[in-house]
């Protein structure tokens, strides 16, 4: 395993990095104490049912926010419908907390649908995305996802030229690459970690790792800095690597973005 280290000069184009930290209503004010300075996309309960139970402690949220003075680059919605009729409503509560924290990107997860599911659904989320982006300066974007069917695939967010989040613990490399030599100019924030297999588990995949561990991540941010690319990269790691991701982004920031300032 190699160490990260300085791989070229300094881009011209900046990258602005962040970590992905999950805040629930009773953790929040511990959680965001020790963020004092680092910037995170704050991920709000992902039950979609206890986020709108408390939705007036989002205001505590909000608060705590400042007065630790947390930069939000993102904020990342419960897991809801995005077909129905509610959304509107629920995702508007998100990205009126995005707005209250000052940040630029709501990322929302396309929900399973199942096998038979036509165009109707999939029309529906988009003409329901359009609606909400019409009413706020917060861009709302669309995580790709690919472990089972959604109701927004990589291609339909690309054809429907909506904003993208794309995760490269959650697609395989192939994809990864077309989608950023295709799509890049729509792609505004990047969920970023490794992929490892382990051979003792016989092959199983090890998600969210540290970029580190393949040299594909780091290959990703050299081809983005060449296609003048410059949004948000989120560090996604599992919960126990929170010194190692903290150390990561520092470096990373100092590399492709605005921390050698």
């Amino acid at each position: 395993m190699q160490p990260l280290v300085w791989r070229g000069a300094w881009p011209q184009y900046l990258m602005y990095f962040c970590i992905r930290r999950q805040i629930e209503y009773i953790n929040s004010d511990e959680r965001l104490s020790k963020l004092q300075g680092v910037p995170i996309e704050l991920a709000l309960p992902q039950d979609l049912d206890a986020f709108l139970r408390d939705k007036d402690r989002l205001s505590d949220i909000e608060r705590q926010v400042r007065e630790y003075q947390v930069p939000v680059y993102s904020v990342h919605a419960p897991d809801g419908h995005l077909a129905d009729g509610t959304f509107i409503d629920w995702a508007g509560k998100a990205v009126q907390f995005a707005e209250a924290v000052g940040c630029g990107i709501a990322v929302f997860h396309p929900e399973d649908v199942g096998p038979d599911s036509g165009d109707l659904d999939h029309l529906s989320v988009v003409e329901n995305i359009r609606h909400l982006q019409e009413r706020t300066r917060v861009v709302i974007a669309v995580e790709t996802l690919w472990n089972s069917k959604r109701v927004l695939t990589p291609d339909l967010i690309m054809k429907e030229s909506l904003p993208m989040v794309l995760d490269t613990s959650n697609l395989p490399k192939p994809e990864i690459t077309w989608v950023i030599e295709s799509y890049h100019t729509h792609i505004v924030n990047l969920h970023l970690s490794a992929v490892t297999r382990d051979r003792e588990l016989k092959g199983v995949a090890k998600k969210f790792q540290p970029i580190e561990r393949d040299n594909f991540c780091l290959d990703l941010l050299d081809r983005l800095q060449e296609l003048e690319w410059n949004g948000v990269v989120t560090l996604e790691y599992m919960p126990w690597l929170h010194a190692k991701v903290l150390e990561d982004r520092d470096l990373l920031d100092r590399i492709y973005g605005m921390g050698k300032a």
